[in-house]
């Protein structure tokens, strides 16, 4: 379902509501091209590579997106010099969430594990890049206003 928005719809949403719903709206979009586009390479050029909880991956990630970005957030709101620290600290949880779902997988699916794996850590490698990207366009911008 896409939302059509337009600049009057923006406007009444208010500054900053609308920079976060526009960042909400990037973020689903390159996290829904980056799943969709990594999917139809392993169905197509690797069918051997697909697995059936291949899916969970992106969602999973994405919903722990949206958490790190609540985090980061409510960490601005207090106190916007403690936003490197919660980022961090958000990362480290990321990490460890990511560790324990690896293990949860391999412990009650246990299909495809080399497979669940790599594609596990290949997401985790380029959301992190643009995690760390999207940080430093927002440190950058923060360092602006100062």
């Amino acid at each position: 379902m896409f939302l059509f928005v337009s600049k009057y719809n923006l406007s009444m949403i208010g500054k900053y509501n609308r920079l976060r719903f526009r960042l909400l709206l990037f973020i689903t979009g390159v996290y829904s091209a980056i799943g969709i586009t990594l999917g139809g390479l392993l169905y197509t050029l690797w069918p051997s590579h697909y697995f059936s909880w291949y899916p969970s991956i992106p969602i999973y990630y994405y919903l722990i997106e949206i958490i790190m970005l609540v985090v980061l957030e409510k960490a601005d709101r207090k106190n916007p010099d403690s936003v490197i620290s919660a980022y961090m600290i958000t990362r480290v949880f990321k990490f460890l969430i990511t560790m324990i779902l690896l293990w949860m997988y391999l412990e009650f699916i246990g299909e495809q594990i080399k497979n669940f794996g790599l594609t596990l850590m290949l997401f985790y490698f380029i959301y992190l890049i643009f995690e760390t990207y999207m940080f430093y366009l927002y440190e950058k911008r923060r360092m602006k206003k100062k």
